[in-house]
Formats: structure tokens, sequence, C-alpha cells
């Protein structure tokens, strides 16, 4: 079976400065996968190129072997590839549910003017989508404020709330930029066990971009790391960690 996603030789030129350079790595069904580096080494812009951003200067960018190259946010997020932000991007003044309710809306099957004209196959399938919603809530911890604003959460149920919308499109692939940023260690352990749930109980892949080494180290079971656009090392974190080049650019001491 084909890889869930592939990288072959992926690069993005602006102008005369190469943000990625011949980046390529797979990732498997069910994998728990990281991708780290230091500031500036080009994950969130890997990140914009398999979810349609931007378009690969050079090199494929693959799904189960069908080309993702020049396809639309919208189209990839179609296929299955349903991302977070390093900046949450909610709508402020929806409630919680509601939020979650927008990312099932991307399944949606009656047409617009049917939800328009109420009629009871769309409202039907709005009751159906919200009950969706709230079970994602549940699975996230979220549930007891369903009614409240987004703007309105503590800074990490924002940053839970955003994994809820996204899994609310059904996706193979959940692809999360940073989601412990901003968390204490209690709230970062409760995450990374949710992840993990993802998978385990859930069936989801993960790939995601991370500063906190503890968090990485602990979930992801395979890691690829980026040094100023070009891949330095690929492996289980015990490879990683103790990598020289990995070391010298990011870690600044075996782990």
């Amino acid at each position: 079976m084909s890889a869930v996603l592939e990288l072959q030789g992926a690069t993005i030129r602006f102008g005369g400065l190469v943000a990625v350079s011949n980046v390529s790595f797979q990732v498997e069904k069910g994998d728990l996968f990281g991708l780290i580096g230091p500031n500036g080494a080009g994950k969130t812009t890997v990140f914009n190129l398999i979810t349609g951003v931007y378009t690969p200067t050079s090199g494929e960018i693959l799904s189960h072997g069908r080309r993702l190259n020049g396809m639309t946010p919208s189209k990839v997020c179609r296929l299955g590839l349903a991302r977070t932000f390093q900046n949450i991007r909610l709508f402020p003044n929806l409630s919680v549910l509601e939020n979650v309710t927008v990312g099932a809306f991307l399944r949606h099957r009656t047409s617009l003017a049917s939800a328009l004209a109420l009629l009871p196959s769309a409202i039907q399938e709005t009751k159906e989508l919200r009950e969706e919603a709230m079970a994602l809530l549940e699975i996230m911890n979220l549930a007891d404020v369903a009614d409240a604003r987004s703007r309105d959460l503590p800074y990490g149920k924002q940053r839970r709330l955003e994994i809820a919308r996204a899994m609310a499109t059904k996706p193979e692939l959940l692809l999360l930029d940073e989601p412990a940023a901003g968390m204490n260690p209690h709230e970062s352990e409760d995450l990374l066990q949710t992840v993990r749930r993802l998978r385990d109980d859930h069936g989801k892949t993960v790939l995601l971009i991370e500063h906190d080494m503890r968090f990485v180290m602990n979930l992801c079971e395979r890691i690829v790391v980026l040094d100023h656009g070009e891949e330095i090392a690929n492996g289980p974190p015990g490879t990683i960690r103790n990598h020289p080049k990995v070391i010298e650019a990011y870690l600044g001491e075996a782990m």
C-alpha cells in the first residue's frame, strides 16, 4: 500500500531564497511522525507545501500515489489531509460547538439551496453534524465548554479546539503545527495522551511540528529534522536525540 504522505525532493524558492530544498520522507498509515528543527528551518513551509498553500518549485508531494502539487487547500482537505496552525485561527465569535460544526460541513451532502430552503433533509443533516461535533468535543475534553465563545477559552483549550475542528473534516492524516505551544507541563502531557489516542482509538495518522522536545520524543515514533530548509536527520527518537548534526543545529546537547 502506498504511503499516506510522500515527499520526493520537495523544493520551493521565493526569488533567490531556497526555503525548502530537496526534502524527502514518507508518512505511513498509523505513524506518529514529528518534523522538528530550529526557527526558520522550513517546517511550516513544508506544511504549506503539503496542504496546498504553496506549490513546490520542484519535486513531488503524493498521498496514496496521488499527486497533490497545485491542488487548492480545500481539495487537499477533502482528500483527507487536515491541519491546525501555529497561530490559532478559530472563529472567535462562534461557540466552541459551532467552530467544530463548521469543520464538519466540509462533508455536507445536501445542497446550499436545500439548506436555505430549510428542507427536512438539510435540517436532519445539520443535526447529525452537530452530534458528530459534540462527540469530537467529548474526545478532546471540551464538551463542558461547548456553548462558550471560542475567544473566551484559555489558550490550551483553544489549541484543543483547533484539533477538534480539523478532526471534524474526517481526515486520514492530521497535520498539527505546534499543538503544545503555550501549554503548561500538565496540559502538554494531557495533550500528548490525547494525540496518542487519536491514533490508537480513532485510526488517525499524525504529522506534527513541535518545539517541545520532551513532547516530541515521548510521542513520535519517527522524526525528520530540518535545518535551513534541508533534511539533516531521519529516524526514531533514540537516533535523533544523539545525532551530531541535530545536537549542533537544534538541541544543543544530547538528550
